[in-house]
C-alpha cells in the first residue's frame, strides 16, 4: 500500500498516461506524415526495375511476333523471325535506356527543387 501513496490519486496517474499518449500520437502523426508523400526505396527500386524488363520483353516479343508473321505470310525459313528478334532487342534496349535517362532527368530535377526550398 505505501507505493500507491507514493503515485498520487488514481486520477492523476490517468492524467499522466493520456498525457503520455497524445505526445506520441504527435510524434507519430508527425513521422507519418513526412514520410508518407514518398513510397520507401525498395518499392521504387521494385518499380524502376519492372519498367525495364517490361521495356525490353516488349521490343523482343514484338520483333518475334512481327518475325513469325512474316515468316508464315511468305513461308519461308525463320530468316525474318532472326532477323527481326535482332531488331526487337534493339528497340527494347533503346527503350531502356531512353527510360532510365527520363528517370535520371527526373532525379536531378527533384534534387534541385529541394535545394531550392531550402
Amino acid at each position: 500500500m505505501p507505493e500507491e501513496q507514493e503515485r498520487g490519486s488514481p486520477e492523476e496517474s490517468f492524467q499522466e498516461i493520456e498525457d503520455r499518449l497524445a505526445a506520441l500520437k504527435k510524434e507519430t502523426s508527425e513521422f507519418s506524415s513526412a514520410h508518407s508523400s514518398s513510397p520507401p526505396p525498395v518499392f521504387k527500386m521494385m518499380w524502376i526495375a519492372f519498367n525495364v524488363v517490361s521495356d525490353l520483353l516488349a521490343g523482343i516479343i514484338c520483333g518475334l511476333g512481327v518475325g513469325y508473321g512474316l515468316d508464315h505470310w511468305f513461308k519461308t525459313r525463320p530468316v525474318f523471325i532472326a532477323v527481326f528478334l535482332i531488331i526487337g532487342c534493339i528497340a527494347g534496349i533503346l527503350n531502356v535506356v531512353r527510360y532510365l535517362h527520363h528517370y535520371n532527368e527526373r532525379q536531378k530535377e527533384q534534387q534541385e527543387s529541394k535545394k531550392g526550398k531550402e
